[in-house]
């Protein structure tokens, strides 16, 4: 089946969760939602999303089942609605949690990671997925395609997904500083506020677009702006002599540190619960 003819339910309608739900309906999914306190998700409902208290209500409802809730809740949670699930096409959008684990909370459901953004709203999320050895071609397709409609979507291996979500999931964090940082600059350059701000999010929203159309690398497209002697290279001259670089690469590799800690920490609490 197409994936837009699925229903889809999200177990957790928080930031990531209801992203994933508001994108998925926006789409032309049929999406049911689970939030403890749906009156504060008016923005979920309005796209469309079927918002409701109760997660076996969630579950019994869709065909692919995610989940969206804290690392250290989703094996409860999981379990609380694990006869529900049985035959199911299963998503855990929670970091750290591996599938062996997801697998033993609910034995009878079909299991799968994906690790995305809360530009899965937008439909321009990048979505990295993990799968069992044994899960089957179409449930990749399935995946592939489900993940298609938030954005990009690619298969990898398990190991991986912490590292990505360094990356794509905190990534947007950095950059919207990065913006802040671009549209004070435009200010005390004497632009007014609300113009700096869209013309640096405009920047921004170009720049992305025009690396996925044209398949040019960032540095050829880069220098295809500077003139000799002009203004653009006089500001990429500041950034370099500032570090601009190697300060977004150990922003990136300081997550997936600290993401390889807590992992470790999360996981040692959840391998002695299992005890």
């Amino acid at each position: 089946m197409k994936a837009q003819d699925l229903r889809f339910s999200i177990i957790g309608a928080g930031a990531l969760g209801g992203a994933v739900a508001r994108g998925l309906a926006r789409a032309g999914c049929e999406v049911m939602a689970s939030c403890p306190h749906p009156e504060r998700r008016p923005e979920v409902a309005a796209d469309g999303v079927h918002l409701t208290k109760d997660n076996p209500t969630a579950a019994s409802s869709g065909q692919i089942v995610m989940f969206a809730v804290k690392p250290h809740l989703t094996l409860d949670v999981i379990r609380e609605v694990a006869p529900l699930l049985r035959g199911k096409l299963c998503v855990s959008l929670a970091a750290v949690v591996p599938l062996r684990l997801l697998a033993e909370a609910a034995l009878e459901a079909r299991w799968s990671r994906a690790m995305t953004s809360i530009c899965a709203v937008m439909g321009v999320a990048f979505t990295g997925i993990a799968v069992p050895g044994d899960s089957t071609d179409e449930d990749k397709k399935q995946l592939l395609e489900t993940f298609g409609l938030l954005g990009d979507a690619a298969l990898t291996e398990e190991g991986k997904l912490d590292a990505l979500t360094s990356l794509t999931g905190a990534a947007p964090a950095f950059f919207l500083e990065l913006l802040e940082a671009a549209a004070m600059g435009g200010i005390q350059a004497g632009l007014p506020k609300d113009l700096a701000y869209k013309g640096a999010t405009a920047a921004v929203l170009g720049t992305a677009r025009l690396i996925l159309d044209s398949g040019r690398g960032a540095s050829e497209l880069r220098d295809s702006i500077c003139t000799p002697g002009g203004m653009t290279i006089e500001g990429i001259a500041e950034l370099e002599r500032a570090g601009a670089r190697g300060t977004m690469m150990r922003a990136v590799l300081a997550t997936a540190e600290k993401g390889r800690v807590l992992t470790e920490a999360l996981l040692k609490n959840l391998e002695q619960g299992r005890a």
